[in-house]
């Protein structure tokens, strides 16, 4: 498994571009693409950026946006709030295409804090699917994420979810930060993903819920990368931390080390875990 890291990790002291430039003199040669606003959902801009990624030999392996600006609008119950979040949605798209990009990681909708909102899988189900449909004509994943203020709070939230699709391009993004800050262990969220696993969003946490970078907390990256195995997923690891996480950016390069040590083929070829 690759090791890479996101551009959200630089928020906000540095914008997409830079992020990228120096992702790349890290020698990192994968990224997941945090697009920030309005002005950088577009072909243009992304397109903007190739240069840039082809300098450093990088790949974009998935992009995600500032997902309140537009996702929530999706699941509208009025037309034209649903157009608009959608014409939206579709420049994004187009961007992530130009640039290479597998999988677009979607938010979705948020809830009130502590409370259990009732959701309408049926419809969920089925706007899903169209998105789904949507992401697949331009070649891109389309991949849910947990997130502990939005719908996807819950491990269950997959399970009911794909009893209620029918498309073969549902997939989901484990972010181990928003697993803890969920209540939940990320292996629980794991699990319920089955094998539709497009991305993984690392990071490091103690006992008492506190975040680090990888190899500086307490948690069992050898057994999340056994289960990760069995359930056949073998895409790239993204470290995605806070800015509070570090004090400087260089300091992840020591945290991209002991990934490294972890997710390899020669450790679960030679049974170590």
């Amino acid at each position: 498994m690759d090791i890479g890291l996101s551009t959200a990790s630089f928020y906000p002291d540095y914008p997409t571009e830079k992020a990228i430039d120096i992702i790349g003199d890290m020698g990192i040669d994968v990224a997941e693409l945090f697009l920030g606003s309005y002005s950088e959902y577009n072909r243009e801009f992304c397109q903007g950026l190739i240069d840039t990624l082809n300098r450093h030999n990088m790949h974009v392996h998935s992009v995600h946006t500032l997902s309140t600006q537009f996702e929530p609008q999706l699941f509208a119950s009025t037309y034209r709030q649903r157009k608009d979040s959608l014409d939206i949605w579709l420049k994004v798209l187009e961007g992530a295409q130009a640039i290479g990009a597998e999988v677009y990681v979607f938010h979705g909708p948020p809830v009130r804090l502590n409370t259990q909102p009732k959701l309408d899988f049926k419809r969920i189900g089925r706007i899903t699917d169209e998105l789904s449909n949507i992401a697949a004509d331009f070649g891109i994943k389309f991949s849910w994420e947990n997130v502990y203020w939005c719908w996807y709070s819950d491990p269950q939230f997959a399970v009911k979810l794909l009893e209620n699709t029918k498309g073969d391009n549902i997939y989901f993004t484990l972010d181990i930060k928003q697993a803890i800050k969920s209540g939940y262990s990320p292996e629980e969220f794991l699990y319920n993903m089955g094998d539709r696993v497009a991305n993984v969003h690392i990071c490091d946490f103690d006992k008492d819920g506190n975040l680090y970078l990888p190899g500086m907390g307490e948690y069992d990256f050898k057994g999340l990368y056994a289960q990760l195995h069995r359930q056949g997923y073998c895409g790239p690891i993204i470290l995605e931390v806070y800015r509070t996480n570090y004090n400087h950016y260089l300091d992840m390069l020591q945290s991209i080390d002991f990934l490294k040590s972890i997710f390899s083929c020669k450790l679960y070829e030679n049974k170590q875990l």
